[in-house]
């Protein structure tokens, strides 16, 4: 009798405490959200409590642990899984002009869980795109001028509620087109989902690419950088939980330097490529091409894909 007493007790101060805390405003609503979605697992408490009670020491302790751990599991699924549904809640317009004197355009995007695209503009002036998710998410385009010849726009997603309700959460949809008459140093750093960097036609001088889960799509531009040495690493793609597709124009000789550790074999056209024993891959006859592309590439757990595309 106790410990059945002692289990409801239990019960009744968290009832209590959940009620009280929300009457002062001590719990925001996503975690109510969850609470109040999780009442059925005090019936899951009960049954356990007395169904243990006389086949288990400390029966009602190990009614309130399995719960927990029942309902954790639960609330992590229901997240994913929203997580993972295109939301078209909140939409966000970018339109931001540019001189087109620029020396050097810094583009750099921190994405959550958000498909990125990239693209040429078809017009000149500036730059332009449309964020497309949940309400959740919050994005704003910072835009400024070093005053020598180079400016740096700053596209950034963020959620300023820590706790956000369950039904608001979904994966968003990030599209920017890019000024082709301005050098461009692009910087992409997102969480999940998709990144697709369509850079033809796009005067490309340094590239970094940190996608941390998800497949990453990357068109590189038959473009020769014009300021960095010859032969000097344009920057990094890494894919850390997924694959990473390179489509190579034929007039860009490309030199990969694969690190991470993956056990994958690259995919390439062995009458195209070399893979060296130092691992780096790179076009054949690599020292005859006008312009040549070098990257570090670190895709520790999934596939590097090369492609070939007519210029």
């Amino acid at each position: 009798m106790r410990r059945t007493n002692l289990l409801w007790g239990v019960l009744l101060l968290a009832v209590a405490m959940v009620v009280l805390l929300r009457a002062l405003g001590l719990i925001p609503d996503g975690i109510y959200d969850v609470i109040t979605r999780a009442w059925p697992a005090l019936l899951v408490v009960i049954g356990l409590g007395i169904f243990l009670r006389e086949r288990a020491p400390y029966g009602s302790l190990i009614a309130l642990a399995l719960t927990g751990a029942l309902t954790a599991g639960v609330a992590i699924y229901a997240f994913s899984v929203r997580e993972a549904q295109e939301r078209d809640d909140y939409r966000a317009s970018i339109v931001q002009p540019v001189d087109g004197t620029l020396r050097l355009l810094r583009v750099q995007i921190e994405a959550l869980d958000t498909d990125v695209e990239l693209v040429r503009a078809l017009q000149p002036g500036g730059v332009a795109g449309e964020f497309v998710g949940s309400a959740e998410s919050l994005v704003r385009a910072d835009y400024t001028e070093d005053g020598s010849g180079g400016a740096t726009l700053l596209v950034s997603e963020t959620r300023p509620n820590p706790f956000p309700l369950l039904e608001a959460i979904g994966r968003g949809r990030l599209r920017l087109e890019l000024p082709p008459e301005i050098p461009l140093d692009i910087e992409l750093v997102g969480a999940s989902g998709t990144a697709s960097l369509n850079l033809s036609g796009l005067a490309v001088e340094r590239l970094n690419l940190d996608w941390k889960h998800g497949s990453a799509l990357v068109t590189l531009p038959a473009y020769k950088p014009l300021g960095s040495p010859p032969d000097a690493v344009l920057g990094t793609l890494a894919a850390r939980d997924g694959g990473l597709t390179l489509f190579v124009p034929a007039a860009v000789a490309a030199r990969l330097e694969l690190t991470g550790g993956s056990g994958l074999r690259p995919e390439y056209d062995e009458t195209t490529y070399n893979l060296l024993a130092s691992g780096v891959l790179e076009t054949r006859n690599y020292d005859t091409f006008d312009i040549k592309l070098r990257y570090v590439v670190n895709v520790p757990r999934g596939q590097v894909s090369l492609r070939l595309v007519e210029s």
